[in-house]
Parts: structure tokens; C-alpha cells; sequence
């Protein structure tokens, strides 16, 4: 299996905070958050591929000594994570890929039913988080997406989603396309996600969701969101791929 990273944007609702660095720099139990995701992921022996952009090596820094592919989106200040991925697009080929955004902090069990889950794409979410999320899907009755975006009525939200999602081997050659032909009608503003949405409804691939309910993750938006998530993966830290040595001190708690 193979896993790509985006990594490349400044992170607008934090920087202020937390000064000029990429908010995936920031440390949680003495570890910047994208090196522990990474050294996660190459715990189950997954290829690693890094999208930057935003202070690119200050990423590259705190990923030293991993063995690691980097692609660089130059544009990153002018478009949004769609072309970020369109530039790491020679790393979708020949296995399962996951998909992901660096400002997601999660334990091993998130990762673990993600692999064991099979389907065409598959994108992540999380049933019980629909009263403070940030982007919502509401489910139609055989399945399928039938809403998505930050702005579903609390009655129609089915699931918050998180942020992580898988391409099967299989829908590789099909997405990559999908992303080219966005790509190149000028839709660099968008999101990655909006190549998945694509599928909605498609005749040939399937796009499922997978329920991570009672998974600890957390979305890393704000400074409140980042001292949630010091407290939430440092009390789950032992076996999550978090160093424990001395644990409650390095987590300032």
C-alpha cells in the first residue's frame, strides 16, 4: 500500500498562532504531527509520498532520516490541495493509495479498519461527531452521498468526515483521470475530495464511506483544535504509534 500526505498549505486559521511554520510541524507527545503519521504508516510497511509547499523544509526537517517522496507544489499560495495532489500524481500507480490531509492526527485502529475495509474509494468518517464537525455528509437510503459541505442542516447531517480516504489498485488508472480532466478545466481552487464526489452515482466504481465512530482523531484547524488532540493522543498514546517514555511530561500534562 502506498500513502500520500498533503502538506502543502499554510494553514490560515493557525498561522497567527503559531508563527511562520506548517501547522504539521507542531509537536504532540515530543513529535511533530507529520512525522508521527508518517512513522505510523511505515509501521504497516506503507510507501510514503509528501506533498509540500508552505515552508517546505521546515517538512522536510522534521521528516528527516525517513525515507520519504517529495513533491513540491510551487503554487500552493494560489490554488488548493486538488493541484497539490495532480503534482504527486506519478505515485498513483500499482497498489492501494491512501490519501491524506497532514493536519490529521490519528491512532492505529483508524488505520488499521481503513485497511482491512475493501471498495472501489473509500472515504473516512465519523457518525458521532455531526454536532461540532467542520464538513458533513448526509447519506442517501441505499448508501450513497447524497449531501456534502459545511453547511448541511444538524437533522441531515449523517457523518462528519475526516479527512483520509482510499483508492483501490484497481480505481487508480480511473481517478487519475478524473483528476487530469479537472485539472485541466481549470478547477486548481478545489479540493481533492471533489475527484471522489466524482464517483457518486458512478455505474462502474463504487465511492463507500467507512464509520470510524470511538476512533481518537482529530482535524488540527486551530490552536484549540491542536491542544484537543495533545490531550486526546497522548492519553491513548501507548500502542498508537506515540513514543510513551515519560509521556505526561512531554505532553505537558
Amino acid at each position: 500500500m502506498k500513502a500520500i500526505i498533503l502538506a502543502a498549505g499554510k494553514g490560515s486559521r493557525i498561522s497567527d498562532e503559531i508563527g511562520p511554520i506548517p501547522k504539521s510541524t507542531l509537536e504532540i507527545g515530543g513529535k511533530p504531527i507529520i512525522r508521527r503519521t508518517v512513522e505510523l504508516l511505515q509501521q504497516y510497511h506503507i510507501e510514503v509520498a509528501v506533498c509540500t509547499g508552505y515552508r517546505r523544509r521546515k517538512i522536510e526537517e522534521a521528516l528527516e532520516g525517513l525515507k520519504v517522496s517529495y513533491f513540491n507544489n510551487p503554487f500552493y499560495d494560489v490554488t488548493n490541495n486538488i493541484a497539490s495532489l495532480w503534482f504527486a500524481q506519478d505515485f498513483l500507480k500499482g497498489d492501494d493509495c491512501l490519501v491524506l490531509s497532514a493536519d490529521v492526527i490519528f491512532d492505529r485502529d483508524l488505520l488499521e479498519k481503513l485497511m482491512q475495509m475493501e471498495g472501489d474509494l473509500i472515504m473516512v468518517t465519523d457518525s458521532s461527531r455531526v454536532a461540532d464537525g467542520d464538513y458533513f455528509f448526509h447519506m442517501a437510503e441505499d448508501g450513497t452521498i447524497a449531501e456534502y459541505g459545511p453547511d448541511i442542516p444538524m437533522e441531515r447531517r449523517d457523518y462528519e468526515y475526516v479527512g483520509i480516504d482510499k483508492i483501490s489498485k484497481g480505481s487508480i488508472d480511473s481517478f487519475k483521470g478524473t483528476l487530469l480532466t479537472m485539472i485541466e478545466e481549470g478547477k486548481t481552487q478545489g479540493y481533492f475530495e471533489y475527484v471522489f464526489f466524482y464517483y457518486i452515482g458512478h455505474p462502474y466504481i463504487r465511492l463507500t464511506t467507512l464509520d470510524i465512530s470511538g476512533c481518537v482523531w482529530r482535524e488540527v484547524d486551530c490552536i484549540d483544535d491542536y491542544n484537543k488532540a495533545v490531550k486526546e493522543l497522548c492519553r491513548n498514546a501507548q500502542g498508537d504509534g506515540v513514543q510513551t517514555a515519560n509521556k505526561e511530561e512531554k505532553c505537558g500534562e
